[in-house]
């Protein structure tokens, strides 16, 4: 997997299709957490700064319709808040827009009229990605560029390139939360593979993770004995 940094004018949103009318109200934007990401919807934790707190507030932001939905987790003392929002076509349709496969996930951003955007997939996926968001006459700088690696340790070294893709995106997008957020056949369109061959990657994936771990504890001579009922 490779990871792409990049810095773009947040005026050139619009060569994208995104409209935000409350973006002038907006000091900073700050993803902290992806919960959903597909062609319907982009439901994730912000951090939001609004520029004249506090005669502006978080109701500006949903009076132009820019949030599907938004709910407040925590005011700061400082005025920035942290928040669950839910954002329609406007930012999940950015990857469909330019007919690009792959994630937006953290840092993903917009600060100081400038927007942090980072893309997560393989060196075709990376390689496509950059080559139709040039094609929008968009301007961009590349501020990163590098393998999207794991610790040494990382029980994810354990897994096959595919398997960390479909397991890392099943992740993100919440087929392990409760309740789930998207089933075996929502994750497959969404990597744009068979629904059994999704199924048996995350399969082999869990397999090679239990035995990597069942391993590990035998190694570190921990008691192996049978848990009390």
């Amino acid at each position: 997997m490779r990871r792409l940094v990049l810095g773009v004018p947040e005026k050139e949103l619009s060569k994208l299709g995104i409209d935000i009318p409350s973006l002038d109200k907006i000091k900073s934007l700050e993803l902290l957490q992806v919960l959903r990401q597909d062609s319907d919807e982009f439901a994730a934790i912000w951090r939001v700064e609004l520029k004249d707190a506090p005669s502006s507030n978080l109701k500006d932001l949903l009076a132009n319709g820019f949030l599907a939905e938004g709910q407040l987790l925590e005011q700061e003392e400082s005025g920035a808040y942290t928040v669950f929002m839910k954002v329609g076509p406007v930012l999940s349709s950015v990857l469909d827009s330019i007919g690009a496969d792959g994630y937006l996930f953290p840092p993903l951003g917009i600060r100081d009229g400038k927007i942090k955007m980072s893309f997560l997939g393989s060196e075709r996926q990376v390689r496509n990605f950059l080559e139709k968001i040039g094609r929008t006459g968009i301007r961009y700088k590349v501020v990163l560029l590098a393998d999207a690696s794991f610790s040494p340790d990382s029980p994810l070294n354990q897994l096959t390139e595919k398997q960390r893709k479909v397991l890392v995106a099943a992740y993100e997008l919440g087929y392990y939360d409760i309740p789930r957020k998207i089933n075996s056949d929502g994750l497959a369109k969404k990597l744009k593979m068979a629904n059994s061959t999704l199924v048996e990657h995350i399969r082999k994936a869990e397999q090679r993770l239990l035995a990597h771990i069942l391993t590990e504890k035998s190694n570190l001579g921990l008691d192996k004995s049978k848990p009390e009922d």
